[in-house]
């Protein structure tokens, strides 16, 4: 099964989120379980860890940032 990648550009947008804003939020993203993979330059997130993150939070009823 492929794995979706998003762009940090896509990954603020499925969050919901500016740009800007997920790059502050960036480490404690990570540190809440959202997957990055890195190539070169190049940093793209996995859909289903931000997804996963997501589905957490409306379940705990809590922000997800």
């Amino acid at each position: 099964m492929s794995e979706q990648l998003l762009t940090p550009i896509q990954a603020a947008r499925k969050l919901g989120i500016s740009r800007a804003k997920f790059y502050v939020l960036r480490a404690s993203l990570t540190a809440r379980g959202m997957k990055r993979v890195t190539g070169g330059s190049h940093i793209k997130y996995l859909e289903s860890s931000l997804e996963k993150l997501i589905h957490r939070a409306a379940e705990n009823g809590k922000p997800l940032c």
